[in-house]
């Protein structure tokens, strides 16, 4: 196993390396908490997923049987001494055909460890690795994977008005859901409106308002917290202060639409000239 995770980790970049550990640290605490030997193993949308599942006794399993499963139905890999999917035998499940397959040289050290590749978020789901013919029992696995889609906040100003700023945070296409907050520059969280949230294809959309009046930096942050898998992420924003009235703001965008208007209209009347000239 340890060979494994060798291979795969010597591939990544720093920031996947980083991510890659959180996700052992993760797996490690679930697994060990719930006390039923389930291992839960959280991978970001199009990552290669490595599902464990190895003998202590390091018995060879090369003319074995094991039988990976989803959720208890969805056929996701079978070994049968050396007859497996990935040969053309038949069974497996639409959703993992081409996209499954274990370890050939770790068999003889009893790992029946596969790799999920390009995981989409309808891989997420409990797993199960059964091996059916050991003596003096049958052995299981169970393995939770959890497929993150942790899409960056993005921020921006609606309107500017003598009373404050209405600020917007949209988190789009996220999964699992996400809590989002409002933050000052100080890292207080400020009382916003009530988060406004939609499911579609499997991904959360969150979007969130909030009214902020001056502070000494003028600058907030939205925060998106993804708690099962343990990432946050966020974006930031400054608001210029209009002064004791709006006017000022709307004295500011009346001189920039009209300097843009100006330079688009010379722009189009230069063209039309030299068209005509020709």
């Amino acid at each position: 196993m340890c060979i494994l995770l060798y291979r795969l980790v010597k591939k990544m970049k720093i920031q996947e390396f980083l991510y890659f550990c959180l996700v052992l640290v993760t797996a490690s605490a679930k697994g060990h908490e719930n006390g039923r030997g389930v291992i839960t193993v959280v991978v970001p949308e199009g990552r290669d997923a490595i599902l464990p599942c190895s003998l202590r006794t390091k018995l060879s399993l090369q003319h074995e049987v094991f039988d990976w499963k989803k959720d208890g139905q969805k056929e996701v890999f079978l070994y049968s001494a050396r007859d497996e999917y990935n040969n053309g035998r038949p069974g497996q499940d639409e959703q993992f055909k081409g996209r499954v397959s274990h370890f050939p040289e770790e068999l003889k050290l009893g790992n029946a460890s596969i790799v999920i590749r390009n995981t989409k978020l309808v891989d997420s789901g409990n797993y199960s690795c059964i091996i059916p013919h050991l003596q003096p029992k049958e052995q299981s696995f169970n393995i939770k994977l959890i497929v993150g889609a942790a899409p960056k906040p993005f921020v921006g100003i609606l309107s500017i008005t003598e009373d404050g700023a209405l600020l917007k945070c949209e988190v789009p296409g996220a999964f699992p859901k996400p809590s989002v907050e409002w933050k000052d520059s100080d890292g207080n969280i400020l009382p916003a409106e009530e988060p406004r949230v939609s499911y579609r294809g499997d991904r959360y959309y969150v979007s969130l308002l909030i009214t902020v009046t001056k502070t000494d930096t003028n600058v907030f942050r939205c925060v998106a917290t993804q708690q099962e898998i343990s990432h946050v992420t966020d974006d930031e924003i400054y608001v210029p202060h209009c002064g004791k009235t709006a006017e000022n703001c709307c004295g500011v965008g009346v001189v920039v639409a009209a300097f843009c208007g100006g330079v688009l209209i010379t722009a189009i009347l230069f063209v039309v000239i030299k068209y005509i000239r020709r």
